[in-house]
């Protein structure tokens, strides 16, 4: 599968969409959280892509949720509310999604753990045992210093080993290194774009393969207290 990842500006939706849909052919396209911060952005997201052969995964700020959206021939097909929330947010008065589930689209289940939730092993977990062909991280905004990268890098590649899934993640084109990323399911890079803005292409098998076992070695009876 050919996917195409952004680094775009914030809050320019208006030409960054479509920037990144003239870049090249994809079969899925990712923006950021709260790449679309409006009912105009995301009208136009929705006309660009009407007759686009293709699933884009967007984050869609809408009230008070940072919400997932799965758009595809110009319609919202599925979305997803983003759970786990970091303590700026709560402070700001943001509300949590009530369910962690994968999204649907045409190329299968996607888990997206949107930004933060991507530190939780849990967040993931509970999605890939949905049996996901692709983890979707989209993040807000920058990594703010190096130690910040090396821990989100690790992150994301550690879900792609322990759920055996592809993880691809992306960010907006601010803070102090924008990046994109792809790992393959055994946590091999095929994708690693810092400080640089645009659109950025990556092709991952997402065939069904689980060959090492994890899940089928899983004791889901003595995990009770991860649910406390």
């Amino acid at each position: 599968m050919r996917i195409c990842l952004t680094i775009p500006e914030r809050y320019a939706a208006q030409t960054e969409l479509p920037a990144a849909f003239s870049a090249g052919e994809a079969d899925l396209y990712v923006f950021p959280e709260g790449f679309l911060r409006s009912q105009a952005g995301l009208a136009l997201a929705l006309a660009l892509t009407a007759d686009l052969p293709a699933t884009v995964v967007a984050g869609f700020r809408e009230g008070d949720w940072e919400k997932a959206l799965v758009i595809e021939n110009g319609a919202v097909t599925d979305e997803y509310a983003k759970c786990v929330l970091t303590g700026g947010e709560k402070a700001k008065g943001k509300r949590p999604g009530e369910e962690i589930r994968c999204l649907k689209s045409r190329l299968g289940k996607l888990a997206v753990p949107i930004c933060y939730e991507l530190h939780f092993p849990e967040v993931c977990r509970v999605m890939a045992l949905e049996d996901p062909v692709l983890l979707v991280n989209p993040i807000g905004t920058g990594m703010y210093h190096a130690l910040q990268y090396g821990q989100w890098r690790a992150l994301a590649r550690a879900r792609a080993i322990e759920n055996e899934v592809p993880v691809v993640g992306c960010c907006h084109f601010c803070g102090e290194i924008p990046l994109a990323f792809a790992f393959d399911r055994a946590g091999e890079s095929r994708l690693e774009v810092i400080n640089q803005r645009g659109s950025f292409f990556v092709d991952l098998d997402l065939r069904p393969q689980k060959p090492l076992g994890y899940f089928a070695d899983r004791r889901p009876e003595l995990f009770g207290r991860l649910a406390r």
